[in-house]
């Protein structure tokens, strides 16, 4: 099990840089785009004719992979991202996001800090990212986005316990049938409040020269100014996650 988490880290890790590093192909490619319609003009994607032309919409998700020193204290997760925003021009908008990353804790590290088997972190972000389409084509976008914000982070340490079936326990659960499940409950938590900056690059596909809808692929880079601790996520903790979703 742990080769297999330090593989998945290691292709997830690859996965974000090299989501990071695509920016100068993707140009090229979206320039041969440009340029092989100089002669075929093709209706503005932005008009600025209605206040809804401002607007940004954006939903998407993805694998979460611990970078650096943190990968110490987090095993790979998963991330949710919700964002809103203004749109000033073809190529530059701002905006307010949300992301949501979960992961685990090492099992020697729970076991270390806690006496338990497992754990698990979460870090909320609330940032604002200034958006910027270095790139356009037809179809194809590429894009720089990067910024900065608030974050919380929650590390629970849990263990096992039994528990009546269909019945709460604690801050745990309970599942199985039967009388008596298989349950956890945390028995630890620790919190920190903090700043973080992030900064990455992507892709975005629309799906027709005529629509706004849009499906980006995007890796970043996040530090978070966690505080000096023997406990998760680890000073100045730093992610790579890596997002799929739809932007509007």
């Amino acid at each position: 099990m742990n080769i297999l988490n330090v593989t998945l880290r290691a292709a997830l890790k690859r996965a974000g840089y090299l989501a990071l590093a695509c920016g100068l192909p993707l140009a090229v490619a979206a320039h041969a785009q440009d340029s092989s319609n100089l002669n075929n003009p093709r209706p503005p994607r932005y008009t600025g004719k209605s206040w809804t032309d401002h607007v940004v919409l954006e939903g998407g998700g993805g694998a979460t992979a611990p970078a650096g020193n943190t990968q110490n204290y987090a095993n790979t997760g998963f991330n949710v991202l919700l964002g809103a925003g203004f749109r000033f021009n073809n190529r530059l908008s701002v905006l307010a996001e949300w992301n949501f990353n979960r992961m685990g804790v090492p099992h020697s590290l729970a076991n270390a800090q806690a006496q338990v088997p497992g754990g698990n972190e979460h870090i909320w972000t609330a940032m604002l990212n200034p958006k910027f389409d270095y790139a356009r084509g037809s179809r194809l976008d590429g894009y720089i986005i990067g910024g900065g914000g608030f974050s919380r982070q929650l590390t629970s340490f849990t263990a096992s316990v039994p528990v009546p079936c269909g019945y709460g326990y604690g801050y745990g659960y309970g599942y199985g049938y039967g009388g008596v499940c298989a349950g956890s409950v945390n028995v630890a938590q620790e919190s920190s409040n903090q700043g973080m900056f992030d900064v990455g690059t992507g892709a975005e596909f629309r799906f027709s020269p005529y629509s706004r809808f849009k499906l980006f692929v995007e890796g970043r880079y996040e530090k978070f100014y966690t505080p000096k601790s023997k406990l998760p996520p680890g000073y100045n903790a730093t992610l790579v996650p890596v997002m799929i979703g739809i932007r509007w």
